[in-house]
């Protein structure tokens, strides 16, 4: 790998990361403040992480295995934010008493 391609894929892993984080993090503001607008953004955030998950998988000098990592990754953080909301609920839900 050259210079030049070791710098890509950093940034663009970097980018992917960082685009990860924000979807999970104004999906649970959005929930927490039962907005709509916010709710959007995060698909918004969620599908830019996708875009450069393809640019990685497309662009990138990495071996076929990590390719596959960052294609499983991308399938996968879209499901923990509201795996992980509904967990919270069920925990933090107050107890009935019979």
């Amino acid at each position: 790998m050259s210079e030049i391609g070791l710098l890509q894929s950093a940034l663009l892993l970097g980018v992917y990361v960082a685009l990860a984080g924000s979807y999970g993090l104004v999906y649970t503001i959005a929930r927490i403040q039962d907005a709509i607008s916010l709710y959007r953004l995060s698909l918004v955030l969620y599908g830019l992480h996708g875009l450069t998950a393809i640019a990685i998988v497309a662009w990138t000098p990495l071996h076929i295995g990590w390719k596959g990592l960052i294609v499983a990754s991308s399938a996968a953080f879209l499901a923990i934010p509201p795996i992980t909301w509904r967990l919270l609920q069920r925990t933090h839900e107050p107890e009935v008493r019979g």
